[in-house]
């Protein structure tokens, strides 16, 4: 086991398993990207809209309760939000990112996870 493994004292084993809790429809599943390593994702897909969650290795904090919200097109995608899972009264929420200048910045920087994970998406028998 490694220091970053998923056990219950670790707080990332318990949102894990309150995402599985609060999600239990989502496709779960790894892809590897060049820079990033292994890319852990969560994601649930009606009619072109994504949601998905990602983690990988040396994720910033802050980037970890982070939920993508894609429109698919036939040829591209768009980042419509990011809304931010938040444990409010023993519960777990999602609050929406209403700042365009974090979102520019996310997007920025989750361009090319988001891309690959797009690609293994194109692999899903689609529902």
């Amino acid at each position: 086991m490694t220091e970053t493994a998923t056990t219950p004292d670790n707080p990332e084993w318990k949102f894990e398993e309150e995402l599985k809790k609060h999600w239990p429809s989502a496709v779960e599943g790894d892809f590897e990207h060049s820079e990033k390593g292994v890319v852990h994702y969560w994601a649930g897909e009606q009619r072109g809209r994504i949601v998905v969650r990602f983690s990988y290795p040396q994720q910033p904090d802050e980037d970890q309760d982070k939920v993508f919200f894609i429109d698919a097109g036939t040829e591209s995608w768009v980042l419509r939000h990011v809304s931010t899972f938040q444990n409010l009264n023993a519960e777990l929420k999602l609050i929406k990112n209403q700042s365009f200048r974090i979102l520019d910045d996310l997007e920025q920087r989750y361009r090319t996870i988001i891309e690959d994970f797009m690609k293994v998406r194109e692999g899903w028998s689609h529902f």
